[in-house]
């Protein structure tokens, strides 16, 4: 069965997931996976959804005007392959800084040298009033090569956050 992955952006608003997702349901797609999130009033969606052939073709015709409709921005790419899964182990890494330029760069080049694969990331600034200024925070899923030395890969994150100060948890995923 064709899947597409389906992205929405556009102006947040209450019941905006409701009459996104009812659509896609009655015009024959299951989703299979989904993220979204409010970004200060901005409302983004990923979605990887399965319909039929006929029903995909007219979803990937028909969802920029459905999009128009609704207020949201909507992208469909057909999935042409089945993803590679990744091997290695699990782990969730934390941050926590005071915010500046270029934290999420470092790390995440850091990680690339590596090899390890970023399953999924969150960054996002928090109020710190005992700060004195905005809390940086990063959360990352990884998939972390068995090729990779964990304990050299964890020296040079905190190598890093000693460069950046900042504060690091990384643990293996449950």
């Amino acid at each position: 069965m064709p899947q597409l992955i389906i992205t929405a952006v556009g102006p947040d608003r209450p019941g905006i997931v409701g009459e996104l997702t009812g659509h896609l349901h009655s015009a024959g797609g299951n989703i299979i996976d989904s993220r979204m999130v409010n970004l200060r009033g901005e409302f983004a969606m990923m979605i990887l959804l399965e319909a039929s052939e006929i029903d995909a073709a007219s979803m990937t015709r028909d969802l920029g005007g459905v999009g128009k409709h609704i207020g949201l921005t909507l992208t469909v790419t057909p999935q042409i392959t089945t993803p590679k899964v990744s091997e290695g182990l699990r782990y969730r890494l934390k941050t926590y800084s005071l915010d500046q330029p270029g934290i999420v760069a470092r790390l995440t080049n850091l990680l690339r040298a590596h090899g390890v694969n970023i399953e999924e990331l969150s960054a996002w600034q928090e109020s710190a009033a005992f700060a004195g200024s905005p809390i940086f925070m990063t959360e990352m899923t990884l998939t972390v090569p068995p090729a990779v030395a964990l304990r050299k890969l964890r020296s040079e994150l905190e190598s890093v956050c000693t460069e950046l100060n900042c504060d690091l948890d990384l643990e293996p995923q449950d």
